[in-house]
């Protein structure tokens, strides 16, 4: 369907979309949540409760803007509702606005719901059906086809309003003309993709951003506006209006019931299901209050009670202008819907069992089912995490379990003494290789001044900079131990420090430069000597040096002198 689309940056990981999806139809993995096509039924609860607005509701604008741009006869089908949205504007306003855009003809979609009622009032009249579900609701109807298909029988041969209408404009004005539905709901975007009648689909808030950005307002009315004129069709989208449009004398030989919301419509379709129910005409709507407030209107419409109120004041208002040609055309409204059931392999006990064992779930004491994974049980998140929907580490107790236990044993363990103090740096906390490290420390530490035990500048430092101190040295308060020590802001005000015992590599420092002072003491002997030996010997060499030449001299002359040679 590719209806609700997901920002993969956005999503945080809060579980809230499938707390609230009652079919849970959203898989969640790599940190990301995603719809699951083959089981949404587009109630768009998701797309209201994220708080970061990872959802995104596909958009037909572009679409619809380029059906007016290459110069297509666009022709608007505005479901009832619109009064909650765009208040005390008169429907002959709203169609000039609409043209502005660039429509070529506006009308109500309450005239395709005029055709639906008189279809639902032959089926009741004729007593053919057990039951009968309103087909009006594009997500009551993929709810039963997909997780009821036992009850499809049950669900009306008629198309909805939205279907009817633009069918019947296209037979008036042509195939080549484009139909665009206005409204507040989602799931018309799937209608419109199972038929050749709706050409695109506008939520209200995305028709109220366009006209605010072409800067058109609704002080002109159209003087050529053509409006429904059984009103009573208006009623519509609150509880029990569709009931309300139907013939006393039809009604009769059913049971009426409006039931509004998915969860409640979920309950109704179980009671058919077990064939609790018989001779009931059932008007149902996923969003809870029916059509007066679905999820394209992403809170712009009234309250609900005063949005109601307008609706209904609508709909018992006289029709001035003349009467739609699609008023007062019939057209061929059957529907034949499918079973598109869904099919999730559900584990055996054993499997359920493993699952639940390996975040720590081996009791029933232990299966919190705090929902805060959005299921309602351990056991539901276990068979989701088999299925492929979940992951182990949504089960935000037992993670929260597994970091404060590994946080234990790293504080138990860890060799550095650690401290959590207040903001004036007096002790809450401490580990025990903190009381190993300062004998000192006893019960009647905490509350104390960290001071007493380390002495240090950088305590005043880090609270007049508002920054953290790394590795900085000092000794504590008895000068016994060299330390090294990190000043760390953590929430709520307080500090963590982190004293790390460097005494012996501090005296292994000192240690190791008396050796390289002593070597170099030695080394300078030495070559002190070496030159002492060498001047020595240079002076010896010198002194035979000359005693030689005199005597090679002395010889040379007493040769020279002989007269033998």
């Amino acid at each position: 369907m590719d209806i609700i689309q997901f920002k993969e940056a956005n999503c945080k990981g809060c579980y809230k979309c499938i707390r609230n999806c009652d079919l849970k139809a959203i898989k969640f993995s790599n940190d990301q949540a995603r719809i699951l096509d083959s089981e949404c039924i587009l109630c768009g609860k998701c797309t209201l409760v994220c708080p970061q607005n990872a959802k995104v509701i596909r958009s037909d604008l572009p679409k619809t803007k380029e059906y007016i741009k290459s110069g297509k006869k666009l022709f608007a089908s505005i479901a009832p509702s619109y009064v909650s949205v765009f208040k005390n504007v008169p429907f002959a306003n709203l169609s000039a606005a609409l043209k502005k855009l660039g429509f070529y003809g506006v009308e109500e979609t309450a005239i395709g719901a005029k055709m639906v009622s008189a279809e639902y009032a032959k089926l009741m009249r004729k007593k053919a059906m057990k039951n009968i579900i309103t087909t009006c609701c594009p997500t009551v109807n993929l709810l039963v086809e997909k997780y009821y298909p036992e009850l499809v029988p049950f669900l009306a041969p008629v198309a909805a309003p939205a279907t009817a209408h633009a069918k019947t404009l296209k037979e008036i004005y042509g195939g080549d003309i484009k139909v665009i539905f206005i409204g507040p709901c989602i799931s018309k975007k799937f209608e419109a993709q199972m038929n050749n009648y709706i050409d695109a689909v506008l939520m209200f808030d995305e028709l109220e951003n366009w006209l605010a950005e072409e800067n058109i307002d609704f002080t002109v009315p159209d003087e050529t506006a053509t409006e429904i004129h059984d009103t009573v069709n208006r009623f519509y989208p609150v509880p029990e209006g569709i009931i309300h449009t139907i013939p006393e004398d039809a009604r009769a030989s059913y049971k009426t019931l409006a039931v509004d919301g998915v969860d409640r419509c979920i309950g109704i379709l179980d009671s058919l299901k077990s064939g609790e129910i018989e001779g009931y005409f059932l008007e149902m709507s996923s969003c809870a209050g029916s059509c007066v407030q679905g999820p394209g209107m992403h809170g712009n419409a009234a309250p609900f009670l005063v949005a109601k109120d307008l609706i209904i004041k609508n709909a018992l208002k006289e029709t001035k202008t003349p009467m739609p040609k699609s008023e007062e055309t019939a057209t061929d409204l059957s529907k034949v819907f499918n079973i598109t059931l869904v099919k999730d392999k559900v584990p055996d006990e054993d499997t359920i069992n493993s699952i639940l064992a390996s975040i720590g779930k081996t009791s029933q004491a232990q299966m919190l089912n705090c929902g805060a994974c959005g299921y309602s049980t351990c056991r539901e998140k276990a068979i989701a995490v088999f299925q492929g929907k979940a992951d182990l580490k949504m089960c935000l107790p037992y993670m929260r379990e597994k970091a404060e236990s590994m946080s234990n044993i790293i504080l138990e363990n860890t060799p550095d003494a650690i401290f959590v103090t207040d903001s004036a740096f007096n002790i809450l906390e401490y580990n025990p290789a903190a009381a190993k490290m300062f004998p000192q420390i006893s019960a009647e530490t905490i509350g104390l001044p960290i001071e007493m035990l380390i002495n240090s500048e950088h305590f005043k430092e880090v609270k007049s900079s508002g920054k953290n101190v790394y590795y900085a040295n000092c000794k504590d308060t008895s000068d016994r131990l060299f330390l090294e020590i990190s000043i760390i802001h953590a929430p709520n005000r307080d500090y963590i420090i982190i004293a790390k015992n460097m005494t012996a590599e501090y005296e292994r420092s000192l240690e190791l430069e008396k050796i390289r002072r002593d070597t170099l003491e030695t080394t300078q002997k030495i070559i002190d000597k070496q030159m002492r030996v060498a001047q020595e010997i240079a002076s010896l060499l010198g002194e035979t040096a000359g005693e030689t030449k005199a005597a090679l001299i002395n010889l040379k002359k007493s040769i020279a002198q002989d007269k033998n040679f």
